[in-house]
């Protein structure tokens, strides 16, 4: 029998609890993780049980204290895989859902980390015609583990839910709280907002970014930075970009970058599958909800260059420009050039990074932003999109230091002369 297994569930990470015994791990996870919940029931031959504290034990045929978790313990570093397949076969022999209200998820455990699966997600296999339940859950090599394996594969990919204690245990503390909930079914992500949408990015670096089939330090070489493929994941609905504007869009189990239209007058875009088959990518997302807020989103675009290295930020001279700068600025030009400037002069900021310095103006027929970088070109095409006071062919790619001139609109051309 051959079973394969994804390498993220053998990442080498800090055990939180080595050399203890399984029953020590099982009451230390409840004691640091599960403390507000009651961990004491004993469910059939189910390991580890999660549950609601009551005041008193539930009446006789008036039901029962409803389960949030069932879980599979093993000590030491196990492969989730075949706990969360033995934990099934633990459960299936004996019907177990059949003397207790099922919980809101099934999980395993160990002792670097925590997984979890919706239940509703995989209890249709205990619904199986002609299939021998009467086999020990904890041999591995027998034809039921193996179909059972390969049943709920798919499904483990797709929804569970992995924790590493150590370096995700804000998450992991998190979830618990939004998710452990009585009478709660289905999954409440962690939400994203303006506040922390770079922690959330950090985080992505580490999981996400290696798995894209990129070559960074050549695509940083081109101007390509991995906060572009960060957006198109954040800015997302079922894995399909919902701001097409952006440098990188996100299609499904594919990136998009570079759009440009062909002789033939079609998109010929570049493309970036995943090296993991998108394992990695579906485990970091599960964690967190997208897209964030609508209200947000023009924010986050437009803070892009939190998301530049500090070396390209500083080869490049691109910084955000505060909120502060851009009234004073606009202050002096009324000062010296009089209260009308906007409808007399013209305005071009030839390294427009993102447009914030041009937040304010009213006058968006006589203002022009050009920047060096495309995607920044396609971030202010966005943010137009959303309410900026600009006009698209008024924002255009040009190096102002080497750039000829013959390269400007019509329009600014005109203008200039």
């Amino acid at each position: 029998m051959n079973i394969i297994c994804p390498k993220l569930f053998y990442r080498e990470n800090k055990m939180l609890y080595p050399n203890i015994r399984e029953e020590e791990l099982k009451n230390k996870v409840a004691q640091d993780f599960f403390w507000l919940y009651d961990c004491t029931r004993i469910i059939g031959n189910v390991d580890f049980c999660v549950s609601m504290h009551h005041s008193s034990p539930p009446l006789e045929g008036l039901g029962e204290a409803q389960s949030l978790l069932w879980a599979e313990a093993k000590k030491g570093s196990a492969n989730i895989y075949h706990s969360i397949v033995q934990l099934i076969l633990t459960i299936g022999k004996a019907r177990t859902f059949d003397r207790y209200l099922p919980p809101a998820f099934l999980g395993a455990f160990d002792a670097e980390k925590i997984a979890f699966i919706p239940y509703n997600d995989i209890q249709d296999i205990f619904y199986q015609n002609d299939f021998n339940w009467n086999v020990t859950p904890s041999n591995y090599e027998t034809k039921e583990f193996q179909l059972v394996y390969e049943k709920v594969k798919n499904t483990i990919d797709q929804k569970a839910l992995l924790f590493y204690y150590q370096k995700d245990d804000k998450e992991l503390k998190q979830f618990i709280k939004n998710n452990f909930i009585e009478s709660k079914r289905g999954i409440t992500k962690i939400r994203i907002d303006k506040n922390n949408f770079i922690i959330v990015y950090n985080k992505w670096l580490q999981t996400v970014k290696p798995t894209i089939a990129v070559n960074w330090g050549i695509a940083k070489k081109n101007g390509i930075i991995d906060g572009d493929f960060y957006l198109a994941d954040l800015l997302s609905q079922d894995n399909e970009t919902l701001k097409e504007k952006l440098f990188v869009v996100l299609k499904k189990n594919e990136y998009e970058l570079d759009r440009k239209l062909d002789e033939m007058g079609m998109f010929n875009p570049r493309k970036a599958s995943f090296l993991d088959k998108q394992k990695a990518h579906t485990e970091f997302w599960n964690k967190y909800e997208r897209p964030p807020k609508e209200e947000y989103w023009d924010y986050i675009v437009g803070r892009r260059d939190l998301l530049v290295p500090q070396d390209v930020r500083e080869r490049k001279g691109s910084f955000f420009t505060p909120q502060i700068w851009v009234e004073l600025s606009q202050k002096y030009l009324s000062d010296v050039l009089g209260e009308d400037w906007q409808d007399e002069y013209y305005v071009w900021d030839c390294a427009a990074g993102t447009g914030n310095l041009l937040a304010g103006l009213t006058n968006k027929y006589n203002i022009y932003a050009s920047t060096l970088d495309k995607q920044d070109v396609d971030v202010m095409h966005d943010r137009i999109k959303n309410g900026a006071n600009l006009l698209e062919d008024h924002v255009f790619q040009f190096d102002f230091l080497n750039d000829s001139f013959d390269k400007l609109p019509p329009s600014l051309k005109n203008e200039k002369n």
